[in-house]
């Protein structure tokens, strides 16, 4: 058992690579961050809306196409038991494209999640 967590978590991709995030019961999300802010949403950023659904997987899927080398840091935007920064070890619905070997790692990103109070979703 893996918990609720994104997989794969951490993605390498190249420039125009179409990056399918798919959803699985019961209502699920995928939001833009920063590294700075996690668990809160990226101003101009991408928000799939919730996507609720009884099957596994939803058959509802959303894309982000990788316009650049830049990561890309992502969230599950749940506020009520955020699983954002509940219980890392189960719970760690926080994820990353093209993030950095060294720095500001997906594992750096995880630490200020583990230290973070609260979660925020976007409207819509």
């Amino acid at each position: 058992n893996t918990g609720l967590r994104y997989s794969p978590n951490n993605i390498t991709a190249k420039v125009g690579t179409a990056i399918e995030f798919n959803f699985f019961p019961n209502n699920h999300s995928v939001v833009q961050s920063s590294f700075a802010n996690p668990c809160h949403p990226l101003a101009g950023g991408f928000f799939s809306s919730f996507v609720p659904t009884k099957s596994s997987p939803s058959g509802t899927s959303f894309t982000v196409i990788v316009n650049d080398t830049s990561p890309i840091w992502f969230y599950y935007s749940q506020t009520s038991s955020s699983h954002c920064q509940t219980d890392t070890s189960f719970f760690c619905m926080v994820g990353a494209i093209n993030a950095p070997s060294s720095g500001n790692t997906l594992e750096a990103l995880i630490t200020l999640v583990e230290n973070s109070t609260a979660s925020t979703s976007p409207p819509g």
